[in-house]
């Protein structure tokens, strides 16, 4: 059975595999997005919560490190930045993902990569509100 993991290393090969990398910021709100809006199954089940920039949960990072030391992914000098290793795109491919899903998390990928920073924070926030709670960047919806 897949874990979070395994959608974790999904969302960040994307279609790209390991020649496209993706900073931390858009992993944090993809992943929030893909369990709120997304047919993410049960076992993405992080515990977001609102903070400085919206949802947010450590145990992204900790799945991050994870996936790192195993030679899944691989972070940028700053760890600022992550992409999938050739190893972990053919584990991917080994993987049992429903394909449909694996879909939907691909577009959703794109769409989060494809909006700034401001931009990202305000789709966030507009469709989730409560998760703008705590945020320091409230004014990116006025």
């Amino acid at each position: 059975m897949p874990t979070r993991q395994d959608w974790l290393l999904c969302f960040i090969a994307g279609t790209e595999g390991y020649d496209s990398w993706v900073d931390r910021i858009r992993v944090m709100k993809g992943m929030f997005l893909f369990q709120e809006e997304g047919d993410a199954p049960t076992e993405v089940d992080y515990s977001f919560r609102p903070y400085d920039y919206g949802p947010f949960t450590p145990e992204v990072y900790h799945d991050l490190e994870d996936l790192e030391r195993q030679g899944s992914i691989a972070a940028s000098r700053d760890a600022r930045e992550y992409r999938a290793t050739a190893e972990g795109c053919a584990y991917l491919v080994a993987c049992d993902l429903d394909s449909g899903t694996v879909e939907q998390l691909h577009k959703l990928r794109v769409e989060v990569c494809d909006l700034s920073f401001r931009q990202l924070l305000k789709r966030v926030y507009e469709a989730h509100p409560e998760s703008a709670q705590r945020s320091i960047a409230k004014d990116v919806l006025g």
